[in-house]
């Protein structure tokens, strides 16, 4: 297979800020969740942890977005109160895990630089959200179930679009 960097640089059409791995694979074996390191020297803060990066979910969350889902999902959260309760528990985990990707002397220069930024990286829910009532991008909840499984908005996502049988979008570069 190309080189991972390659294969993602060209799904995005640019390269990845703050790159530090994949965390998901498509079923033909190309990168779909992309993990961004936090905070970086040459970028600075980051705190969307996982990027969709697969072509092929991106345009289907952003069709799905345009028909009026996270609306839709967010008056549903109103009323749920057990998918209130699931979604916070999917934003402390992705908090925690943002969080411990910092290194010490990371989180001392944010304290020390930035405080407020520091308080982002610790308590940000999914996607960098700190208002965890509403849902700002259907692309971060659904990158975040594709890797831990757990995220309900992500899996409401996923319930409305999947892998499709076949795709050549990576490997050609066309849709």
């Amino acid at each position: 297979m190309e080189d991972e960097l390659a294969v993602i640089t060209k799904q995005l059409g640019r390269e990845p800020e703050n790159f530090a791995g994949v965390r998901a694979y498509c079923p033909f074996d190309y990168p779909a969740v992309v993990l961004t390191a936090p905070y970086s020297k040459e970028n600075g803060v980051f705190p969307t942890l996982y990027w969709l990066s697969c072509p092929y979910l991106v345009k289907s969350v952003a069709r799905l977005e345009d028909e009026g889902l996270i609306r839709e999902l967010t008056e549903l959260l109103k009323r749920d109160t057990n998918l209130q309760k699931e979604l916070m528990k999917a934003h402390q985990k992705y908090a925690l895990l943002r969080f411990s990707y910092l290194d010490e002397s990371e989180k001392e220069l944010l304290s020390d630089k930035s405080p407020a930024i520091l308080r982002v990286l610790r308590e940000a829910g999914v996607g960098g959200i700190m208002d965890k009532q509403g849902i700002k991008c259907l692309h971060t909840h659904l990158a975040d179930y594709l890797v831990n499984k757990q995220n309900p908005i992500g899996s409401l996502v996923w319930q409305k679009t999947a892998w499709p049988s076949e795709c050549s979008i990576c490997m050609t570069g066309s849709d």
